[in-house]
C-alpha cells in the first residue's frame, strides 16, 4: 500500500491533497439509482481510499456528480456522494470519485485533530449510541 499526498490539478499543477490516500484494491458493493432512475447494485474495486472518500473502478452504472450512492465493504456500509465520473473513451472510463456523505462509513462524526479530550468524546458518543440503539423485543 502506498500513500499519495499530491495530485495534478485541472490546470496541470501539482497541488497538495487535503488528506492522504492509500492505494489499495478492495472489493466493494455499490448501489443506488442510475441516471435513468433505475435501481442498480454492482461489484467494484477501490483504486485508493481516504478518510472521507474513495476512487472506484469497474463501475458500469450510469452515474453523475451529485448522486448519492451506497457503498459496502465487508460489513461496513455508508452513503457517498459522487464527485466525478470518468468519461467514456478515456483512461478514467469506469472510474468514479466518491466523498462520504454525512459521517462516512464509520457512522459517527470523528473529532477534529485539535480536540483535547478524545477519551471523553469517545465515552460520550459510545453512551449516546447505546441509548439510540433499538432494544430487542
Amino acid at each position: 500500500m502506498s500513500k499519495s499526498h499530491f495530485c495534478l490539478s485541472m490546470k496541470g499543477k501539482m497541488v497538495k491533497r487535503r488528506e492522504s490516500r492509500v492505494n489499495v484494491p478492495l472489493s466493494v458493493r455499490l448501489w443506488g439509482l442510475d441516471r435513468e432512475g433505475r435501481v442498480f447494485s454492482q461489484n467494484a474495486k477501490t483504486l485508493n481510499i481516504a478518510v472521507s472518500g474513495a476512487r472506484l473502478y469497474g463501475v458500469t452504472a450510469e452515474l453523475e456528480p451529485g448522486f448519492i450512492v451506497g457503498l459496502q465493504c465487508g460489513n461496513m456500509r455508508a452513503r457517498f456522494m459522487v464527485v466525478w465520473v470518468g468519461e467514456k473513451g478515456t483512461a478514467r472510463e469506469g472510474q468514479v470519485g466518491l466523498r462520504a456523505a454525512r459521517n462516512g462509513i464509520w457512522s459517527v462524526a470523528l473529532p477534529r485533530a485539535g480536540e483535547d479530550d478524545f477519551a471523553a468524546w469517545l465515552e460520550e458518543n459510545s453512551v449516546q449510541q447505546q441509548i439510540e440503539e433499538p432494544q430487542p423485543y
